[in-house]
């Protein structure tokens, strides 16, 4: 019914309907075999790329863990599924993108090279980033499209590519590309089946990474620990400097090592040692923050530049070595939060250091710094030791000086030795003379210690030691003063002080700027502590020195006072103190001049020293207030007047008679008034008068005169009185005897009287 219904619809006959519908099925049953080959060749070539990930998985998984063959395995293998002849596999490195496997149209490239990401990362950071997959069917036609402008290292880009990440836990560890000249020389299959490899590769790379970061530590540390031993058996720093950049080289093989040292006094930081000799010899000196080096002593933390040529941090020397470095890493020397050095390490070539390197080397510092302070330690206790001993030295040799000369001459033979100049001397201050002078001087020739024996300087007449005086500090100059007939570069002054006094100042050698300051300052210390020393026994000398004259000048008082104590007249009295004062001080002559109050004039009383002439003019002697009064005016300028006597120049006529051209004059006072002058010739030697000791011996003197003196005037006027007492009485009993025995009787008349005289 059917049949007979299209028959009747279509107007055809059977026969046409049958070959229709024969065609249709053939038409179908032709479809259906099309899709079924198309399905199976997919499902072939499906199979095919399982095949071929498998073999890459089976490959990569059986692949020894290192890193860098690895890289090269997996590129091997993504040329089993996408065109490779261009391609790389990159890892990062912070922000550094090391390549490990570079190929460009077939050709291989040298790797690793390293790239800096701070600056442009182009679609590498991006793929980082976004830990996305990117595809580029064509550059130039998607340019405006692109999530990142791609960074070109070639004058020829790519016209398509692949990127990758390679993925390991929530970290992107690097990148796998794939690039071609050709545009849409990639679809999104070639995408998935690298994205596919890609998986597989991050496992595998990121176990390699461990395995090598961990085989590597292990070896660094063992390599580590053995150079600390090494080093550790060496006790001399300069040694250990020499060890630890010779057995770096050695056990990693970078091509140039160099250790810096932070000088403490200056923070200067210098090179101390280095693996190239010619390096050391430059004598490298750096500030703090100058260079990768002073950077990391700076900031107290490890500085790392994988590619010198690109970081302004770098300092390039004039050395054949460092000409050729690429990287370099500065690892400060801490130790107890002192910062010691630095260790400095370079290499050729670019991207050389890794985090594993940093970790070791940074090991090795905190060994190298372990040692260092040690080595110091003991450096210092060494030093300290050996400045006690020369300190007890120098208190041994003060203790076995009888006196003050040999213990000057003591200090100045011992200062040289132990300091390690040419030559020491002191000079002495004079408080009278206000001056420095009596110089003691060792390791100077002949005539230059003639010379400064003799000497003697002011206030003013040399700069350096005035600064010193006032500021009571030591002082190093290069002010050489004419007189010093020495070579030397500059000189060190030390004041030799007591309490609030200067007793005077210690002047040695001081060594030149290139002198090493550690050095230095321990030498400035022993000098310091020599000037001490000396300056307490000095003063300990001269508190004896003072006993010794003051019970000198005592007994030679009491001598004069007992002598004096025996006589009763003034010209006996005045004589014998004359004549005891040459013996006593040991002037050349002496005078004593007698005031008289009536004719208000000195004349000469007794002396001694001179001869018939000189006694005959002084006979003829008297001098007026004025003229007594002039003479004092001409006080010597170093003989300065004190409120007990005056040095002075005698004028011409007094040189006669004195027989000397300056004398001591002393005022004989006695109850405020003046009665009398002594006078005691000198002739100062090198411009010196008597000393202080024999200066108070005639003070003494003096005022036993002045005594004498006013003594002689009571006891004339105690008889004077006495005398006009007797003839009061005499002329009282004279009248007495004038006056009637009773009253007169006159007659008629009574009288009362009462008489007196």
């Amino acid at each position: 019914m059917i049949l007979a219904q299209v028959s009747f619809t279509d107007g055809l006959s059977w026969p046409s309907i049958s070959f229709v519908l024969f065609a249709v099925i053939m038409l179908a049953a032709l479809l259906i075999a099309v899709r079924r080959y198309r399905s199976r060749r997919q499902l072939m070539r499906r199979v095919a790329e399982l095949e071929a990930l498998s073999a890459a998985g089976r490959a990569i998984v059986e692949a020894q863990l290192d890193v860098a063959a690895l890289c090269a395995l997996i590129a091997e293998q993504a040329g089993q599924i996408i065109d490779n002849r261009t391609f790389q596999v990159g890892l990062f490195n912070g922000n550094q993108y090391r390549i490990l496997y570079w190929m460009v149209n077939g050709r291989p490239q040298n790797t690793p090279q390293t790239f800096d990401l701070n600056e442009n990362g182009g679609i590498v950071s991006w793929v980082r980033q976004s830990k996305e997959p990117l595809l580029v069917r064509d550059f130039q036609r998607e340019m405006d499209s692109l999530p990142a402008k791609p960074r070109y290292v070639s004058p020829h880009p790519p016209r398509s590519a692949i990127f990758i990440p390679l993925i390991s836990g929530d970290d992107v560890m690097g990148i796998i590309a794939a690039q071609s000249s050709q545009p849409d020389k990639f679809d999104e299959e070639d995408a998935r089946l690298l994205l596919i490899l890609a998986n597989q590769a991050a496992a595998a790379i990121a176990h390699a990474q461990l395995f090598e970061q961990e085989r590597t530590r292990a070896a660094h540390l063992a390599l580590v620990g053995e150079i600390g031993r090494q080093i550790g058996r060496s006790q001399n720093r300069e040694e250990i400097y020499r060890q630890v950049v010779t057995l770096t080289k050695e056990t990693f093989h970078f091509h140039l090592v160099n250790i810096y040292e932070v000088v403490e006094e200056t923070g200067e930081i210098v090179m101390q040692a280095s693996s190239s000799p010619d390096f050391l010899a430059q004598g490298m000196r750096l500030q703090p923050g100058q260079g990768l080096v002073g950077t990391a002593v700076a900031a107290r933390q490890t500085i790392l530049s994988n590619d010198v040529e690109n970081d302004d941090r770098f300092i390039r020397q004039p050395n054949e070595l460092e000409a050729y470095t690429r990287a370099e890493m500065a690892i400060p020397l801490i130790m107890d939060d002192e910062v010691l050095g630095a260790l400095d390490v370079q290499s050729p070539q670019p991207g050389r250091f890794s985090e594993v390197d940093q970790t070791t080397l940074e090991a090795l510092a905190a060994e190298t710094a372990v040692v260092i302070s040690k080595a110091r330690q003991l450096a210092r206790q060494r030093e300290q030791a050996w400045l006690s001993t020369a300190q007890l030295q120098v208190a041994e040799a003060i203790g076995l000086s009888r006196n003050m000369e040999e213990m000057l001459t003591a200090v100045t033979r011992l200062t040289p030795m132990l300091v390690g100049s040419q030559f020491c001397f002191i000079f002495l201050w004079d408080e009278e003379r206000q001056a420095y002078g009596d110089a003691t001087a060792y390791g100077l020739p002949a005539a230059a210690a003639e010379v400064l024996a003799r000497l003697r300087l002011s206030i003013g007449d040399w700069h350096a030691l005035d600064a010193v005086h006032v500021g009571r500090q030591p002082l190093s100059t290069r002010q050489i003063p004419g007189w010093l007939a020495v070579s030397c570069e500059r000189l060190r002054l030390v004041p030799l002080l007591a309490g609030e006094q200067t007793l005077g100042v210690l002047v040695a050698e001081d060594f030149a700027d290139d002198y090493p300051a550690r050095l230095r300052r321990r030498r400035e210390e022993l000098l310091d502590n020599i000037a001490r020393q000396t300056a307490t026994a000095l003063e300990n000398a001269r508190l004896r020195q003072a006993q010794q004259e003051e019970a000198w000048v005592n007994t030679a008082l009491f001598q004069v006072a007992a002598a004096v104590n025996r006589l009763i007249n003034l010209d006996e009295i005045l004589d014998t103190i004359t004549r005891l004062i040459p013996l006593l001080v040991g002037v050349e002559s002496a005078v004593i001049l007698i005031w008289d109050a009536e004719k208000e004039l000195f004349h000469a009383g007794p002396s001694y020293g001179l001869d018939e002439m000189q006694r005959g003019l002084l006979e003829t002697l008297e001098l007026s207030r004025e003229e007594f009064q002039a003479l004092t005016d001409a006080a010597l300028e170093d003989l300065r007047p004190t409120g007990d006597y005056y040095g002075i120049y005698l004028p011409d006529w007094l040189r006669k008679v004195m027989g000397t051209s300056a004398a001591y004059l002393f005022p004989l006072q006695a109850r405020g008034e003046l009665v009398g002058a002594l006078l005691a010739g000198i002739e100062p030697e090198n411009g010196r008068g008597l000393s202080s000791r024999r200066l108070n011996i005639l003070t003494g003197v003096a005022h036993q005169a002045a005594t004498a003196v006013v003594n002689h005037q009571l006891y004339q006027e105690a008889a004077e009185r006495s005398r006009l007492e007797q003839e009061l009485d005499v002329a009282r009993e004279i009248q007495a005897s004038l006056i009637p025995s009773g009253s007169p009787d006159i007659p008629g008349c009574d009288v009362a009287s009462y008489w007196q005289a």
